[in-house]
């Protein structure tokens, strides 16, 4: 097998191998993102990759890049931030079964993690939480589980994600919701001829 050339920036995160195994395709989208692309380690490289092609709604290079990082071996806290990654990415590839498993490895893996998390975030728990965003948005937007959106909020309540006016709030925003998409059903309805 023919040694493709590897760029400065993945061999300087170590990802020399990984980029082998990239598809033709795979290696030019990632090239897009590689100018000031972390390269302190693989971990930092792949979190930044994964959060730049998001951002680009390249979302299956994002996936290419969570599956290997996934397999990595990691402390909790790399495992928790790699994974934070990976649900943007699998959230906007429409892989909402793997997304959701990935939102609920990260919320049981979040109580040995909060400290740090929250030393990262000044202290506070900030408004991007990808495991519990996108966790709800997949409930209730996708598969319209409306029933489950206290119990799941209570739950971050539980864990710290959230306090009980933010609760309160959610929950006033999900009722809402379920309404529009109530009136939009009766709206839409066309009677079978």
């Amino acid at each position: 097998m023919v040694q493709t050339e590897v760029p400065r920036e993945v061999a300087d995160a170590g990802l020399e191998a990984w980029y082998q195994t990239l598809s033709d395709p795979d290696r030019v989208r990632l090239k897009r993102y590689l100018v000031g692309i972390d390269t302190s380690s693989p971990e930092a490289f792949m979190i930044d990759l994964m959060g730049r092609s998001t951002e680009d709604h390249n979302y299956r290079l994002s996936v290419t890049a969570g599956r290997f990082a996934e397999s990595m071996d990691l402390d909790d806290y790399g495992r928790f931030r790699v994974t934070e990654a990976y649900i943007e990415g699998l959230f906007g590839a429409g892989e909402y079964e793997e997304a959701k498993e990935a939102c609920c490895s990260n919320l049981d893996l979040f109580p040995a993690v909060r400290e740090r998390f929250l030393a990262d975030n000044g202290g506070s728990i900030p408004k991007k939480v990808s495991c519990r965003n996108r966790l709800i948005d997949i409930v209730i937007g996708v598969e319209s589980q409306y029933d489950m959106a206290e119990e799941i909020l209570s739950d971050y309540v539980d864990l710290g994600l959230l306090d009980e006016s933010e609760k309160a709030y959610r929950l006033q925003s999900i009722k809402i919701h379920r309404m529009q998409k109530t009136f939009d059903n009766i709206y839409n309805y066309r009677p079978s001829q």
